[in-house]
Parts: structure tokens; sequence; C-alpha cells
């Protein structure tokens, strides 16, 4: 059985929103889920990734998919351009790669922390999503992508750069991935 290593939104925990909803919509399709919790306090995106990392070595390579929401998402875009689990889910992929920087407020980059720029800085995502072979699934919600453009280009550029990749658009959701719409969305698609 595939195991989904479901990684969360910045600053999120499993109580922050109802991810208990999602990871029972990934099990009734016959996955094994396992919430990967992170610990976002005073760290940068290659500690996400490692602790996802560290998590991934307890399960068969091969029957591992990667998924996350917004950084959670990256964390998990990340770990995969390394690894190439079997499945890839991006929800809400975040904007915040080295060709994104240059759109970023000034009140958003205080907010993250120099070191969490200086790292986004430093992402090609052209170069990292060339390493990504396995089937993709990049979820945005319709919404979302109104309110936040950035959002809804980073999603159709990934959909256009990583090989096996579909872009799903859920109607009516906000950057909510536990809104029922996006919940459904998800069961769909996998």
């Amino acid at each position: 059985m595939k195991t989904v290593l479901f990684v969360p939104g910045f600053r999120e925990d499993v109580k922050s929103r109802d991810y208990k909803k999602v990871i029972k919509a990934i099990e009734s399709k016959g996955y094994n889920a396992r919430f990967v919790p992170i610990k976002w306090s005073r760290t940068t995106l290659d500690d996400w990734v490692s602790e996802l990392d560290a998590d991934y070595d307890e399960y068969d390579a091969k029957e591992v998919v990667l998924a996350g929401f917004s950084y959670g998402s990256m964390t998990a875009f990340m770990s995969a351009a390394k690894r190439n689990p079997t499945e890839l889910g991006l929800c809400s992929l975040s904007p915040y790669f080295s060709d994104d920087m240059s759109e970023m407020k000034k009140s958003w980059l205080a907010n993250i922390g120099h070191r969490r720029a200086d790292v986004f800085r430093s992402l090609d995502f052209n170069l990292l999503a060339k390493k990504i072979q396995c089937k993709t699934l990049i979820f945005v919600g319709e919404v979302e992508a109104e309110k936040y453009p950035s959002i809804a280009r980073r999603s159709e550029i990934a959909t256009e750069k990583i090989a096996n990749s579909q872009c799903i658009f859920v109607p009516g959701t906000d950057h909510d991935v536990a809104d029922e719409k996006y919940v459904q969305a998800i069961k769909e698609a996998i």
C-alpha cells in the first residue's frame, strides 16, 4: 500500500485547519496517509525538507507519495526533486522561488525573515522541476488564484515544467486545502 506523507502549511499543525478531513479523504482512496509535523519556528525550507526526508526514510521509497499544502507543497516539491517519489501532490504551491522574489512586497520579506527569503532566492524552479519524473497533481483554488495571481501563475508554470503533471483548478475555493470542495477535488483526482 502506498503511503502519502502530507506536509501542512506554514506555521500550521494538524489542528490549524481540518487536516484530519484531508487525511481521511486520501485514506478513503486506499492510501495510508501520514501527517508530517514540521517545526516552523526559526527554521528555513532546508530544515523543513530535512524533517520530511527523515519521515520518508521510514518507508519503502517505491511506495511513497509526497504531498503538501502551501509552504508544505514547496517542502514536498523540494524533497521530490531530490528523491523522486512515486507520486507528488502540490496543493496551492507557494510562489516563492528565485524568479518570484522580485514581486515580493518588502512587508512580506520582513515578516518571513531574511534567512527564509535568502533560501527562497536560491531556488531555481526550472532546474528543480526537471528532476521530477513522477506523476504530479497540482491543485489550486479558483478563488485563491483570483486573489493571489502569483499562486495561479506558479501552478501553471509547474504544470508546464514538470513532466507528467496535471493542474486542477478547484471551483469556488480559496487558500484552504480543508475546504470541502478542495477535499472532494483531491478525492476525485487520486
